[in-house]
């Protein structure tokens, strides 16, 4: 194994290279084609972010769980695609390594992967090997089949002590991109949702929207297609007709969303405080994210705040509107990757939070994606 200080000058050296070679494209033939395009180290920044949670959260145990491995390690994605599963690894202080996404750091050719296994058991090729690299991690970690799998033979209704938060993970934007093809969201019995999202050709590709080692979006190219967002992104409409959140205006995709959310969130504290017998609310700022809310004020104070508050009176239902509320948050680029998926999601945890008569939501003139 190579000293960390090997590998932080080999790292330097890297990011040398990649400056002056900017002929050597990141990302799709489309990309290179234009003129002065080409790969960018910011450091401390996404996949470089040497002070990100994502690496730091194991220090104190000094190694990333095998089953975490693979997305958090510095080296877990070529050890992945090479056994088909990973080891613990020693914990990560500077972010990813270049040979993580590389496997030849004079060409900067990627790792090959053939095709990609999202957590529901299917498995897909997008076509480009990039893609199905960034797939590779950026899928989430549950799907339909898990949650129905955690919630077999329960009545819908009834709170249930065994039940935990189900968690689909941060930044699942391939499994939101291929949608019903991929079933992470939780996907309810008699719907039908729409599968992969298909973006007009040249920007169809993660890297060709995404700057690689940032993750940064490149807004300069909506504009292109979509006339008069003024280099906002929230302001386009993409796909689909209607009034989705029945506001009695057609309003742009991420809005859309953006509403549907807060209607969801609004709806499962009414649930959870009528079905549950206890409140309950979400925070950022630590697993298992949702908790009770024991003064009732709709959110989670400092006080609430502890392991020893999280949420307990877990039923059924309230785990599959809980765990699409937040996969849609998780994917924050959701309207974008695939804001019909994203929409059907919320409309039909929505639906379900309304028909258990335990939650009072207004579905009048909502229209399902």
């Amino acid at each position: 194994m190579i000293s960390m200080r090997t590998w932080r000058n080999g790292l330097l050296i890297a990011a040398a290279g990649l400056l002056v070679a900017c002929a050597s494209d990141i990302a799709t033939p489309e990309r290179s084609a234009r003129k002065g395009d080409g790969a960018r180290i910011e450091m401390g920044v996404g996949h470089l972010n040497r002070d990100g949670k994502a690496f730091h959260y194991w220090d104190k145990q000094k190694e990333i769980p095998a089953v975490c491995a693979r997305c958090h390690a510095r080296e877990g994605v070529p050890e992945y695609l090479k056994t088909g599963k990973n080891a613990p690894a020693q914990h990560v202080k500077n972010a990813f390594a270049c040979t993580n996404c590389h496997a030849d750091m004079v060409t900067y050719e990627r790792h090959k992967v053939s095709k990609v296994t999202f957590p529901s058991g299917v498995t897909v090729d997008s076509g480009d090997n990039n893609k199905n690299l960034c797939m590779t991690c950026h899928q989430g970690r549950e799907s339909t089949a898990s949650v129905n799998k955690a919630l077999a033979g329960m009545a819908a209704d009834t709170p249930n002590p065994k039940l935990n938060f189900i968690h689909v993970h941060y930044f699942p934007a391939g499994a939101t991109l291929y949608g019903g093809e991929a079933k992470v969201g939780y996907e309810y019995a008699g719907k039908k949702y729409v599968g992969r999202f298909k973006h007009t050709a040249g920007v169809d590709t993660c890297t060709a929207c995404h700057e690689v080692h940032t993750g940064e979006v490149r807004v300069e190219l909506c504009g292109s297609c979509h006339q008069g967002i003024k280099a906002d992104p929230k302001n386009i409409r993409m796909a689909g007709k209607g009034d989705f959140n029945g506001d009695g205006r057609e309003d742009s995709m991420a809005r859309e969303i953006e509403s549907q959310k807060a209607a969801l969130y609004a709806a499962i504290q009414q649930y959870a405080s009528a079905a549950g017998g206890s409140a309950i609310a979400f925070t950022p700022d630590g697993h298992p994210y949702w908790y009770t809310d024991t003064n009732g004020n709709g959110q989670i104070d400092k006080e609430e705040f502890n392991p020893k508050n999280n949420y307990k009176a877990y039923t059924p239902r309230l785990m599959q509107a809980i765990y699409n509320y937040t996969y849609v948050l998780r994917d924050p680029g959701a309207p974008y990757h695939n804001g019909r998926y994203a929409g059907q999601l919320l409309y039909d945890s929505l639906e379900s939070l309304n028909a258990s008569g335990k939650a009072s939501v207004n579905m009048a003139g909502k229209v399902r994606p």
